[in-house]
């Protein structure tokens, strides 16, 4: 067992090191104990106990290894572990609550306690997390009245059936109640402690989280010039790198309490388009350091990142999110202990004075000879059952979550070099003509336009297909998150309307063939088949160099986008989603058809340098922009 009582001089104070004096850590057994916040510390039954925690989400992990990772998570000398809570998985159909598989939270809670690992449970209803519309369910956007995130009554009901329903599921399992949540983060980097932030309190506290509760934020004025609530702990993201006068904000902000940051970045998150996020192993062990020697309570955001599987990718100011989650995290994608889980676990030892357990094995890696895979049909002639509009409707309006969403008309008159204008087009578009494709592209978030122009006989059947590529994660914003067409599309100024809408998330949704089916090889979105066969199981990256941009899907399962901007050309395929003997693939590509369809796979991700495009990427003077950790992500005021 780990072992670290911290009594720290704070700063200006004599700091004594870690190791000069110590006792047994407090840890989960099943029984009830107090957690108090004093003398800057947190205290379990009175005895100190400085917070080294790492951060999991259990969406974006398969359950069958949950534990293995907890278990890596106290190898490395971690004593507690952090996670957010997705309520759009956990709700994904309005009033629909399930507790199962990667929404099994109880078993994830369970499995720290039983691991030693006591935990924070950051549950929203909001977390970011670079999840997709920063946790929210997207059928609370049906309503177009209702203020998301905001003190609307209607909005905080929802709310409420969330929180309940979730304390249901764990509350019993609060320090104070015998299990091992030490803290329950409410709402995150909201920037303004406000009537709806206080609502959000009494919310909780009402559904039965009646221990210690907490919220997270970045630095600036709600720090500087604004009250907290009482009894709650204010979380400081982005401490790091010697920087003392942030932990002295930190300390003013929670007078006699412990200094925390939740959010110590052990990477980023990675962008299409952008470059693959890395923060320096030796810089990282440097900064722990300087936390553990001044006192300050951590959680490594992320100690394992997972995957974005399916579409559950958000977007940062409208950038989509890569399908990776890996984030240069000390065990990565794949579930492998990395060269900064190694140093950071002698950094943290070397603390101590004390040596962890070992690490489990690490996991079964395999490589797939490269296979081929036929072309089946163009994606439009395969459209399953549609719903008839006069007017074009946006996702949301038709029932559909995620996906790719198409529009289907007729023109009487023959067309020549037309102007189609989309006023309101989320987020990439093509527009096809009797099944070929005439234009393509991704909008802008906040202007969201798209033209094109065509010539056409008459009767041509118009398609225009649209993708969702990530709901805003951070900062939120309710107003552009609706995906899909809104507005009145025309065509040279005249409004077109009688609509066939199709909603395609997966290939279940799809049927034989109902629509034109173009002359010769489709060179528009197209389903491609094919089959591998394995011998053994296990973890492995799905080579999409030969493919542009689309999705896959293995045994039913969806791994999520591909894209070739850049800069992972990979998919993780989790052994769990693996049979032995045949498995059966579907690749949905968007562009036109590869010269060579084929797949291979390997333990190692494959990176290509990534490229630009405007209008998201590119600055007034034509260089790629960037975020790096610590900027850029605060969701901040969205009030």
């Amino acid at each position: 067992m780990l072992r670290h009582r911290f009594i720290v001089g704070f700063l200006a104070l004599a700091a004594l090191s870690a190791s000069a004096l110590y006792a047994a850590d407090p840890a989960p057994d099943g029984k009830i104990h107090k957690l108090t916040l004093a003398n800057s510390n947190f205290n379990v039954d009175g005895k100190p106990l400085l917070l080294a925690a790492g951060e999991m989400h259990p969406g974006r992990i398969q359950p069958e290894f949950w534990e293995t990772r907890i278990k890596q998570a106290r190898a490395m000398g971690l004593n507690t572990i952090s996670v957010y809570v997705f309520w759009n998985q956990i709700e994904a159909k309005e009033g629909e609550f399930k507790f199962e598989g990667i929404t099994d939270i109880r078993r994830f809670v369970k499995l720290c306690q039983d691991n030693g690992m006591w935990v924070i449970l950051r549950a929203g209803p909001y977390v970011c997390a670079e999840t997709e519309f920063g946790g929210f369910p997207s059928w609370l956007l049906k309503d177009r009245a209702m203020k998301i995130r905001n003190n609307d009554p209607k909005f905080l009901n929802y709310c409420r059936l969330y929180v309940e329903q979730l304390a249901k599921q764990v509350a019993d399992l609060q320090v104070n109640h015998g299990g091992p949540i030490l803290m329950t983060q409410f709402e995150n980097e909201y920037s303004n402690i406000n009537p709806y932030l206080s609502a959000m309190h009494d919310l909780f506290v009402k559904a039965g989280f009646d221990g210690q509760l907490m919220i997270c934020d970045h630095s600036g004025t709600v720090w500087n010039n604004t009250a907290g609530i009482p009894g709650v702990l204010r979380g400081y993201n982005g401490i790091r790198s010697a920087s003392a006068a942030r932990i002295a904000e930190a300390k003013k902000a929670n007078g006699d309490g412990p200094v925390f940051t939740p959010e110590f970045y052990t990477g980023w998150f990675d962008l299409w388009g952008g470059k693959l996020m890395t923060v320096d192993t030796k810089q990282q062990v440097a900064d722990t350091k300087f936390l553990f020697q001044n006192n300050v309570s951590f959680c490594f955001y992320v100690f394992n990142g997972g995957t974005n599987f399916g579409f559950s990718a958000g977007s940062n100011a409208g950038r989509p999110m890569q399908t990776t989650y890996d984030y240069d995290a000390p065990v990565d994608e794949l579930g492998r202990t990395t060269e900064k889980f190694t140093a950071l676990r002698a950094a943290i030892s070397q603390e101590l004075k004390s040596t962890p357990p070992a690490p489990p094995a690490e996991p079964k890696v395999i490589s797939i000879p490269a296979f081929s895979l036929k072309l089946d049909a163009a994606l439009i002639t395969h459209l399953g059952k549609s719903v008839d509009s006069e007017s074009v409707k946006p996702m949301e309006d038709v029932g559909q979550d995620y996906g790719f969403i198409d529009y289907r008309t007729k023109i009487a008159a023959a067309t020549s070099k037309a102007k189609l204008h989309l006023p309101v087009a989320r987020d990439y578009v093509w527009v096809l003509v009797n099944g070929h494709v005439v234009a393509d592209g991704l909008t802008a978030p906040k202007t969201p336009v798209f033209d094109a122009t065509f010539t056409a006989p008459a009767g041509a059947t118009v398609d225009i297909l649209v993708e969702n590529m990530g709901r805003t994660s951070s900062p939120f914003d309710q107003a552009n998150s609706r995906k899909g067409l809104e507005g009145n599309p025309t065509l040279d100024g005249k409004a077109l309307t009688g609509w066939k809408i199709y909603s395609i998330t997966a290939p279940a949704d799809l049927a034989p063939v109902n629509g034109p089916a173009p002359a010769g090889a489709p060179a528009g979105p197209s389903l491609f088949t094919g089959t591998f066969n394995l011998a053994e199981t296990g973890e492995t990256y799905l080579d999409l160099s030969n493919f542009r941009f689309g999705v896959v899907w293995v045994n039913g399962h969806n791994l999520g986008r591909f894209w070739d901007i850049g800069a992972s050309r990979s998919l993780y395929l989790p052994s769990t989603w693996q049979k032995k003997g045949e498995n059966q693939i579907t690749v949905l590509e968007t562009a036109p058809a590869p010269a060579k369809p084929q797949i291979a796979a390997s333990p190692k991700m494959v990176e290509i340098p990534f490229k630009p495009i405007e209008p998201f990427w590119v600055d007034g003077v034509g260089k790629p922009v960037e975020t790096v950790p610590g900027q850029g992500d605060d969701g901040a005021g969205l009030q």
